[in-house]
């Protein structure tokens, strides 16, 4: 208000010597009381000499305005907390003050976040909030067929696992709460535990995992019982568990975004792909005890150990390619698709101990988000299986998994 008010008074002078230079000027004595009130100008000024003075003097006045204004909105107190109690902290501002190792962290998270995760703004930008809040259902199922050659063929399924989570996140470190739907909901018991975690930038994404089903399975197929048709008898004798960590690194990283999909970090704004390579690392486990098969499946079962356990340690090179597909100016589709080669050692305690086996695996994805300014939505599904092979018998072991996710940026 204050500068509305002076910038008015200005204004005011300047259009009264404007108006009073146009009067004419009086030289007799009888004119002495006129001209001791009206500004007399012996050489008249031209009307361009007078608009380009006014033109100036605004140009100033806006110039001291806009300083006065800029002076008012700074915050002299550029102590870290001091900023982030006002809600002023920017980690990017160098005027910042902060304390000696705090200041260091800062400024290894400044280069990391200019060096990998930098993108075109034409194809991929900021969601321009640090925070964010979200609900999330996910629902699982491990998967896992045995074929040992020319004896017995089964295939295993668990029971549907649902998860409902809430997490509240600021930039990259989460924290969040994880209810078991099947057990407060079914009344069935928490069979199935599953954690991760993980990161992605603009140039790769990893990730650390460990899931494991104790006893929460059921038989889907087992040889030639009812004429290898779809069944489905509990099984609790199937323990199965498994840790690994995945790295890729995206080509066109400054194109495409794997974070627009999955992580609602950044707007892709134009469609765009990637050629992926990486690396992945497994153990997993699965221990069978027949023991507990039900007794209309005894006939069938013709192998000549009851207990069977196949741990191995798997090393693959991954490589694939995923897509953004921009559909309006809200929507998002994603498909990922990354298949694995490589060989698989076997444990000591494994049914084949110190052996290999050729290892195979795919890790495929899907997603649709959708952005509603600073709220989203996003459906998501994932599969990733391992399929080990040797001379006598074959396994392949997969996780599925579909989620969706609620939340809000901030």
């Amino acid at each position: 208000m204050q500068y509305a008010t002076r910038a008015l008074r200005y204004l005011t002078t300047v259009a009264m010597t404007v108006a009073l230079s146009y009067l004419p000027a009086y030289a007799s004595e009888e004119t002495d009381s006129l001209r001791s009130v009206v500004l007399v100008n012996p050489e008249p000024i031209s009307s361009a000499e007078r608009m380009a003075g006014l033109a100036e003097d605004l140009y100033m006045l806006s110039e001291v305005s806009e300083a006065e204004a800029n002076l008012d909105r700074y915050d002299p107190d550029r102590n870290w907390l001091h900023l982030l109690k006002k809600g002023k902290l920017k980690m990017d501002d160098p005027t910042v003050e902060w304390p000696a190792f705090l200041g260091f962290c800062v400024k290894l998270y400044n280069w990391g976040d200019k060096t990998f995760n930098s993108y075109d703004p034409d194809y991929v930008v900021g969601t321009g909030k640090r925070w964010k809040a979200r609900i999330t259902s996910e629902n699982w199922v491990d998967t896992h067929t045995f074929d040992f050659r020319r004896k017995l063929s089964m295939r295993f399924m668990s029971n549907i696992t649902s998860n409902l989570s809430g997490y509240l996140q600021y930039m990259a470190v989460s924290v969040g709460y994880t209810l078991d739907m099947t057990n407060i909901i079914g009344n069935e018991p928490s069979n199935h535990k599953k954690v991760g975690f993980g990161f992605t930038c603009a140039r790769f994404s990893a990730e650390l995992y460990y899931q494991e089903n104790t006893g929460g399975s059921y038989i889907r197929r087992f040889d030639q019982y009812k004429k290898f048709r779809i069944i489905k008898e509990p099984f609790p004798g199937l323990s199965f568990n498994t840790w690994g960590i995945e790295a890729y690194y995206f080509f066109n990283n400054r194109r495409y975004s794997q974070g627009a999909a999955y992580n609602y970090s950044k707007i892709q704004k134009r469609s765009a792909g990637s050629p992926i390579l990486g690396f992945a690392f497994t153990s997993v486990s699965n221990k069978l005890d027949f023991n507990t098969l039900p007794d209309n499946l005894k006939p069938y079962y013709n192998l000549g150990s009851d207990t069977y356990n196949f741990h191995y340690k798997n090393y693959c090179l991954a490589g694939g390619y995923g897509y953004n597909f921009v559909v309006g100016k809200h929507s998002l589709f994603n498909l990922t698709a990354m298949p694995r080669i490589g060989v698989a050692r076997g444990y000591e305690d494994s049914f084949n101990s110190g052996g290999y086996l050729l290892s195979l695996g795919i890790n495929g994805k899907g997603s649709y988000t959708l952005n509603l300014g600073d709220y989203f939505l996003c459906l998501s599904g994932s599969i990733d299986g391992n399929w080990y092979n040797s001379g006598d018998y074959s396994l392949f072991s997969s996780i599925e998994n579909v989620s969706l996710s609620l939340g809000v940026r901030f």
